[in-house]
């Protein structure tokens, strides 16, 4: 059975990426050495894809990820933001759409590492790998949170029949 695309989706969706852009971009502490930032931007994309499984964890987290960076002023991350929180996002709702609680911790888990080390690459590739080890602070700190907020958060959507994150 194919599952199409409803707009009602793509809208809450839409709505999730704005307020994760806007609240990272409110939020944010400047890391130096990486020319960087660490912010709440982990939330939303835990959010959407434990909520609405991989493809919405694709898509809020590759596109959060790709304007928070283009509208904070750091075009040098784009790309790297868009593929390393993008697939977070799939990681992290591949492992925790509709699953056990130890299901989703696996997924998390998973996910954070992978955004670790794509931003200790990709801070490698832009900068020096010293730059690069500079940020697994920051991300680890960032992943923390993100993960604390969306704990509070999932049950709250969960209970809110109107809310379908499935695409």
């Amino acid at each position: 059975m194919k599952r199409t695309i409803h707009t009602k989706q793509l809208a809450i969706l839409s709505v999730i990426i704005a307020f994760n852009v806007a609240l990272s971009y409110v939020i944010k502490i400047p890391v130096p050495a990486t020319n960087g930032f660490v912010n709440l931007v982990e939330a939303g994309i835990f959010l959407a894809a434990i909520l609405g499984g991989a493809r919405s964890g694709l898509i809020v987290g590759g596109l959060s990820g790709l304007l928070l960076d283009l509208l904070a002023g750091y075009p040098q991350w784009m790309i790297f933001s868009l593929v390393i929180h993008g697939l977070e996002g799939l990681i992290v709702g591949y492992f925790g759409y509709q699953r056990r609680p130890i299901s989703q911790a696996v997924g998390l888990i998973i996910g954070s590492i992978i955004m670790i080390i794509g931003y200790v690459l990709a801070g490698a590739f832009l900068y020096n790998w010293t730059a690069g080890f500079a940020s697994i602070i920051g991300n680890v700190a960032q992943s923390v949170m993100g993960l604390i907020v969306a704990i509070i958060l999932v049950p709250v959507f969960k209970n809110v029949p109107q809310v379908d994150l499935k695409i």
